[in-house]
């Protein structure tokens, strides 16, 4: 369905505007990784899609947006031939449930050299790109353990999605991680936080917003400084129609708020791929589908 997927070195991606988006000179990432990539899943809920399949009863449109997005993350792996994990996770009994992020990562990274980790209310905008192709855009080099987009800032509402000193948090609803020599230690720090061993006070993100992403921002990210690519809120993170920050979603649309769009923007994704091949077939006339009729009367 996905031979119109592009290679990691194509020269620009075209967007459904007609603009191009241009990669810059020298890319790092020539050729695909394949199943050196993994696209991870978590999940402490079971999907009710599963559910209603089990009785017979499975209907794409009664599917929610977690379904919606996995699917997404599911068919991106199928395409570009990454592997893919779905990781069905425990509660915590003492934090919040998105706190199982950095040991699921932490427990897989060793068999891969990047990680690509998205919540079910994410999605990649383009299921034809990929991973590698973004890599080199955003010019992630060897040393970045971690591959962040910052999340939406206005002067209005200065405390707002910022920390202690101020400085906007980095999305951890998608996260690239490339298995290097700090990756480990952060996830280990970031796993341990809330214990308070490391860092004091960290136990007050078990349960609060924004859980682990606040721990993340107002303490690892600051010992592990060079480590870390935070990308402009707009590359992987909001969704169209999100003005402050320009955050917009150009690469990975994270829809915190309409997640409904999710669904939405895998079903066009589909169709695309769907309809290209049957656009073809009257372009080409291949079949002799097309028959010209020069005159009108009957012969």
């Amino acid at each position: 369905m996905y031979n119109i997927k592009i290679a990691p070195t194509e020269p620009f991606i075209r967007e459904p505007n007609g603009s191009h988006i241009t990669l810059p000179p020298n890319p790092r990432y020539t050729k695909t990784l394949g199943s050196d990539v993994l696209i991870l899943d978590l999940e402490t809920r079971p999907l009710k899609s599963t559910e209603d399949y089990k009785r017979g009863a499975y209907e794409w449109r009664n599917i929610n947006h977690v379904t919606g997005g996995i699917f997404n993350h599911y068919t991106y792996a199928l395409v570009h031939g990454y592997d893919y994990k779905f990781v069905q996770a425990h509660e915590f009994e003492d934090r919040h449930a998105t706190w199982i992020k950095p040991s699921a990562l932490a427990n897989h990274i060793a068999n891969y050299k990047f990680i690509v980790f998205l919540d079910a209310d994410a999605a990649f905008r383009f299921l034809d790109v990929p991973i590698e192709w973004m890599l080199n855009y955003w010019d992630i080099q060897p040393h970045h353990s971690f591959v962040m987009a910052k999340d939406p800032w206005s002067a209005k509402e200065p405390q707002y999605n910022s920390d202690r000193f101020n400085r906007t948090y980095t999305n951890t609803g998608f996260m690239v991680v490339q298995n290097n020599e700090q990756t480990l230690p952060i996830l280990k720090a970031w796993h341990e936080c809330p214990d308070d061993t490391r860092y004091a006070n960290c136990s007050q993100w078990k349960q609060p917003r924004f859980h682990e992403q606040s721990a993340f921002g107002e303490y690892i990210r600051y010992d592990y400084e060079d480590a870390i690519k935070e990308l402009e809120c707009g590359e992987a993170n909001g969704f169209p129609g999100v003005e402050v920050s320009n955050c917009q979603g150009r690469f990975i649309r994270h829809y915190w708020f309409e997640k409904s769009h999710v669904k939405i923007d895998y079903r066009e994704n589909i169709m695309q791929a769907l309809t290209l091949p049957i656009q073809r077939v009257f372009a080409e006339n291949i079949g002799g589908v097309v028959v010209e009729q020069k005159e009108n009367v009957i012969l």
